[in-house]
């Protein structure tokens, strides 16, 4: 049986919810200029090895293997969460909150930021290491002296560090994965959850579908906002159906039912959100149009300069 190597940024099981009978649905790009029909589920945000990991016995898939069960058990409990049995089980919110996890950091924009942090951080250390010490290491790592012309690349790269950059490697892009996720789950587990009813098919989705909100504050010049301080954490389970995790102890879990102008009020704020934080792609149901009326910004950059 050969190995899954057609990974699933956004996975199929979520992406479903979006699609028609048929499992398609619509793609527009994120600068607007594209609007794509009749995609399949299967092609849509799909990279080959984006989660496969280098061994000595050779290429691994494990991680892709371990996404999908979490995917599953996920799938499960968002099912039995859409039918009603909200708030959900232990179980189910334990899965659930997996599922959060994990793709709060699983596409580009969070690849994107462990290699610019790498890059920035790998500049520093080299910029405030000597080159007989940069030596050493070679030395260490090869277990031999450079010959001349790693002499000249390694005096090159340290005169010139605005001029080249430098990437992580995939195993350890993905070893912070699987280290944070967990973390960010647990977050998610501590909020208050409520299920939002819109009434009628009128959410989006995107390549990024996890996004936070928080209201504006002075503070927010100095400190930025994420997963652990954000007011809100939001993410469109279905086109009718929204997830909500909040701090406030005060606010009992629960579904709430939206009246119709305020539900498709509340919608329009969330898909302008979850429009706006995609990197490439944005989805909806084909028979649904939730992007009309919104125009975006440009992206914004991974990591932001104060």
């Amino acid at each position: 049986m050969s190995e899954p190597r057609r990974h699933h940024l956004v996975p199929q099981m979520y992406l479903k919810r979006f699609a028609d009978s048929k499992q398609r649905l619509v793609m527009v790009s994120r600068d607007q200029t594209k609007r794509l029909p009749g995609q399949h589920i299967k092609t849509v945000c799909a990279q080959t090895d984006y989660y496969s990991v280098e061994t000595d016995n050779g290429q691994s898939q494990e991680v892709e293997k371990l996404l999908s069960l979490i995917e599953g058990e996920a799938n499960t409990a968002i099912e039995r969460m859409l039918n009603g049995k909200f708030p959900p089980s232990t179980a189910d919110r334990k899965a659930v909150a997996l599922f959060i996890g994990f793709q709060c950091l699983r596409g580009d924009e969070t690849r994107q930021m462990f290699e610019e942090v790498g890059d920035a951080l790998l500049k520093l250390m080299l910029a405030n290491m000597p080159s007989e010490a940069i030596t050493e290491e070679f030395r260490k790592r090869e277990g031999r002296e450079p010959n001349e012309i790693e002499i000249e690349a390694q005096t090159f790269i340290l005169n010139n560090l605005d001029k080249v950059s430098a990437k992580p490697h995939q195993n350890d892009i993905i070893r912070s994965m699987l280290q944070i996720a967990p973390e960010v789950a647990d977050i998610m587990l501590q909020r208050r959850w409520f299920l939002g009813d819109h009434g009628e098919p009128c959410l989006l989705t995107s390549d990024t579908p996890v996004v936070f909100w928080s209201k504006p504050t002075s503070a927010d010049a100095h400190y930025g906002r994420g997963w652990r301080n954000a007011d809100e954490i939001q993410m469109p389970l279905s086109p009718r159906y929204s997830l909500c995790l909040v701090w406030d102890e005060r606010f009992k879990e629960r579904m709430i039912p939206f009246e119709r102008e305020r539900g498709l009020s509340i919608a329009a704020g969330l898909n302008q959100l979850v429009a706006h934080r995609a990197r490439r792609w944005i989805f909806h149901h084909p028979d649904t149009d939730p992007l009309k009326g919104i125009t975006l910004d440009p992206v914004e950059p991974v990591i932001k300069a104060r």
